[in-house]
């Protein structure tokens, strides 16, 4: 596949102008501009974040209502249940909710659906056994939007609904008491890119507010809020939204929280994913908290992670935390199969031409197929449907390419589907059997017209050219002032030109293995590193363009500058 290298457009002339006034190194600046920063007191807010610059959650549309209708069940004691989505975004909602109301004297219940016995989003059936529990309000969270016909029901059995969700909403909008989703149409909150996390503790701030001028806190502690945000950063950076914005602020408050760990599940979590000490930083959550967590979801009941998120009790946390990582090292298995698998009939589809991947199997486990989507966009550069068949039904996951807008995809082959939600870069689907070969010729076609046909290529945005020896301590130390890092403010990527190659190896005990690279410029040298990208090791040769990061890498006590390869083609 064609890998292509583009410089992100920058403002030289504001870059310069940002450099003196805020101080910063002129590339620190050029970063700046290539992420969006468009005058000084932009700059001043992206570079320290304040949660006084966090919006009004009135704003939001929905909100006063749900507010209202809370203070109803805390003032009478209703029964509360909170329904949630089996990801992380799902769990880090419930609980959070779940942890906010007990400060009230509310007991709620809360229930994740089963992804293999229930599927996404409500299930009649589900609706059915909270009502018999007596509940009298229901609260979805990263799901309902989607769902007229279930919130119809909970309404028919006497439960009355609050839907906070953060997906693409439908024509037919549920007849719930309140609707918080930011995009709605009507809803003037400015921050459009919320997780169902972020959306929910908007909800939690502004019924605080509420709940103060109700004269709540006079005789008691007020709720510090900033407590909760390990959970709101979780939630957020596992999602994959753009960290910008009210998603930059919550995400660098809530990591201080996580590396605090004063959360038993937390402490726990940290424990088990060996990050005893250290800052917790964006991609550690993403790669090593968010999968634990993930993990239970995808294979089983993800019931035990919002346990381990709410419970008191550190030796049950780590309990729970154990088996969370069994979980993860079953799932990493399956997906490594699957991979193989997928692989093969991914290959079939880019030499006939396809302009997307539509790949169905009854051998996939639904719970994983969504990792594998992912690492297919990364490897043929198309948008991939999975379809886990099981039966005479399938389950899907689609992830997307920056050319392509999902659910709009989605929406255009809707006569194929039974149901679908999700948003821009991914979503779910479920489909029966029958409809499989249609659907994936439908959706071939609505791809093939949105990219007009367009060569399929690796797109990788990379901030400018820099070898390696401009780099010095208190450099790289300056580029820490951008993260935390995700979509919207990726982590910054430099070109260097002609790097001798000392010695190349793969390391790592499994697959996928790592590229480790001894490199020169001139007399100085650089250890390099590429996750994941062992299977390069014969694209080597003696003179090597790189795509990079440079980080700090401490061995032995030893500090010292290292490469993080992204990309690598031969010199010239």
């Amino acid at each position: 596949m064609r890998r292509v290298w583009h410089i992100r457009e920058g403002d030289p002339e504001l870059a310069e102008q940002l450099a003196r006034t805020l101080d910063v190194h002129p590339l620190v600046a050029r970063l700046l501009t290539q992420r969006g920063v468009k005058t000084e007191e932009e700059g001043r807010r992206f570079l320290t974040p304040a949660l006084s610059d966090l919006h009004e959650p009135g704003l939001m549309k929905g909100v006063d209502a749900a507010v209202d209708r809370l203070v109803q069940a805390v003032k009478s004691g209703e029964r509360v249940c909170v329904y949630g989505d089996y990801d992380v975004d799902g769990v880090t909602s419930v609980s959070l909710l779940t942890l906010f109301l007990r400060e009230f004297g509310l007991v709620p219940d809360f229930y994740i659906p089963s992804r293999l016995r229930d599927g996404y989003g409500l299930n009649q059936k589900a609706i059915a056994d909270i009502a018999a529990r007596g509940t009298r309000l229901l609260i979805t969270v990263d799901c309902g939007i989607s769902d007229p016909d279930e919130i119809q029901q909970a309404n028919d059995v006497g439960m009355e609904v609050i839907i906070i969700d953060h997906h693409q909403v439908p024509e037919q909008v549920p007849p719930a008491v309140a609707i918080l989703d930011p995009h709605q149409p009507g809803c003037s909150f400015p921050s459009k890119d919320l997780a169902a996390v972020g959306v929910t503790f908007n909800l939690v701030m502004a019924l605080r507010a509420r709940l103060r001028d109700l004269g709540q806190f006079e005789h008691r502690e007020e709720p510090n809020l900033r407590e909760y945000l390990d959970l709101v950063a979780l939630g957020t950076v596992a999602d994959i939204v753009p960290l910008l914005g009210e998603n930059r602020i919550i995400t660098h408050f809530g990591l201080a929280e996580l590396t605090a760990g004063r959360r038993p599940g937390v402490a726990a979590l940290k424990e088990i994913a060996g990050m005893l000490s250290g800052q917790v930083a964006a991609g550690q959550v993403a790669f090593r908290l968010a999968p634990r967590i993930n993990a239970a979801g995808r294979l089983g009941e993800a019931s035990s992670a919002v346990e381990l998120l709410t419970t008191n009790s550190y030796s049950r946390a780590l309990t729970l935390a154990r088996e969370l990582e069994q979980a993860n090292k079953e799932r990493q298995v399956i997906e490594h199969r699957i991979f193989r698998q997928a692989q093969e009939e991914a290959q079939k589809a880019v030499d006939r031409g396809d302009s997307a991947l539509v790949l169905a199997s009854d051998e996939w486990h639904p719970g994983v197929i969504g990792i594998v989507a992912s690492k297919l966009v990364d490897r043929y550069a198309r948008t991939v449907v999975m379809i886990a068949l099981d039966g005479e039904a399938g389950r899907g996951s689609a992830r997307g390419t920056e050319q392509i807008h999902l659910y709009r995809t989605l929406q255009a082959c809707a006569g194929a589907l039974e149901s679908f939600g999700g948003h821009r870069a991914a979503a779910g689907l479920s489909i029966a059997r029958d409809q499989v070969d249609g659907f994936r010729s439908a959706f071939l076609e609505v791809v093939r017209e949105s990219i007009r046909k367009e060569p399929a290529e690796r797109k990788i945005h990379v901030d400018g050219e820099v070898q390696p020896s401009l780099w010095s301590t208190e450099l790289v130390e300056q580029l820490g002032v951008l993260s935390p890092h995700g979509l919207g403010n990726p982590e910054p990527l430099f070109v260097a030109r002609n790097m001798t190659v000392k010695s190349s190896r793969a390391v790592g005990r499994e697959p996928p293995y790592h590229l480790k690279m001894a490199l020169a410029e001139g007399a100085q040298t650089w250890d390099a590193i590429g996750f994941g990208m062992g299977d390069r090791l014969n694209d080597v040769i003696e003179y090597m363009d790189l795509v990079y990061t440079p980080e700090f890498n401490t061995w032995e006590g030893k500090v010292s500058i290292q490469l993080k390869l992204r990309d690598l083609r031969p010199g010239v």
